[in-house]
């Protein structure tokens, strides 16, 4: 009963042992591209600062655009919601749905445009009105694919078929903190860029009108957003893959530690109960 029992706390040794050198590799994989991801995400945010910079004077100056107009009446809300493509990330997906959904239900005559298989997923099942997906993102999101997207989005506020347009995506803080956020990408609010030196429209000398620029400059403008958002949520995804699988790796040598010790534990009571028999037996043939 004994070597039973010290041979099944062997395999479940064996078993989590094998599973920890899985969770070090994926954490392994997932700092490499994390890595990767915030070297892009880095890269990006000042180009996608200059262009919000510039939009936002525009619109505070008054040069005039469709898209920089709110809507008398909200009658239909658009959301683009950003998520991952893969599971084994801690509570990354979880706390992106609750506050998606929470959104999402609070709003009026929402219809959504996704990126990532999970959301794609979610909200299909669930019967949400879905007008675009892009199932695979958040690996290395493509500027072309997010592109496609962002053009979808600005094409339904355009037709009036979306009043207003947020972005829902987990922003990247740092390897331990993400932060899932809600934005408000159209249409365009006026006002300062933070961070930016306060500078005005009359420090430009626009070539051939502000207008012209404005109406080149906006397309441009909401894929630049979309893009920044999805390279945060790829960060994120990251970031949240290697602190869960530094988490069950950790567990994982903490049950291996507990296992043996109680796999120690079993084997010397096995040997005292050997030794206590032999003992026995021969005291019994002393006996004799």
């Amino acid at each position: 009963m004994a070597a039973v029992s010290t041979r099944d706390i062997r395999r479940k040794i064996r078993t989590i042992r094998n599973i920890q050198q899985i969770c070090r590799a994926m954490k392994a994989v997932a700092s490499v591209r994390l890595r990767r991801a915030l070297t892009r995400l880095e890269g990006a945010r000042p180009y996608a600062s200059h262009i919000a910079a510039l939009t936002s004077r525009l619109a505070a100056a008054g040069v005039e655009h469709p898209w920089l107009q709110p809507r008398e009446h909200i009658r239909a809300d658009g959301f683009v919601v950003i998520g991952a493509d893969k599971g084994l990330c801690g509570a990354y997906n979880v706390n992106l749905f609750r506050i998606a959904r929470q959104t999402v239900d609070t709003a009026e005559s929402p219809s959504l445009a996704l990126m990532g298989r999970r959301p794609t997923a979610l909200f299909g099942r669930l019967n949400y009105d879905v007008r675009e997906a892009l199932a695979l993102l958040t690996a290395e999101p493509q500027w072309e694919a997010v592109a496609k997207i962002a053009d979808a989005v600005g094409a339904l506020y355009d037709q009036g078929a979306w009043d207003r347009v947020r972005v829902i995506y987990t922003r990247f803080i740092s390897t331990g903190k993400q932060e899932v956020t809600v934005e408000q990408v159209l249409p365009v609010e006026a006002g300062a860029v933070p961070g930016e030196p306060s500078a005005t429209v009359s420090d430009y000398i626009f070539e051939p009108s502000a207008e012209r620029v404005l109406a080149r400059l906006m397309p441009r403008y909401l894929r630049t957003r979309l893009f920044l958002a999805a390279l945060n949520a790829s960060a994120s995804e990251h970031a949240a893959r290697v602190v869960a699988m530094a988490g069950a790796s950790d567990n994982a040598e903490e049950m291996i530690g507990t296992l043996t010790l109680q796999y120690n534990k079993a084997r010397q009571a096995a040997i005292t109960r050997e030794l206590t028999d032999i003992v026995g037996t021969a005291e019994a043939l002393r006996q004799m």
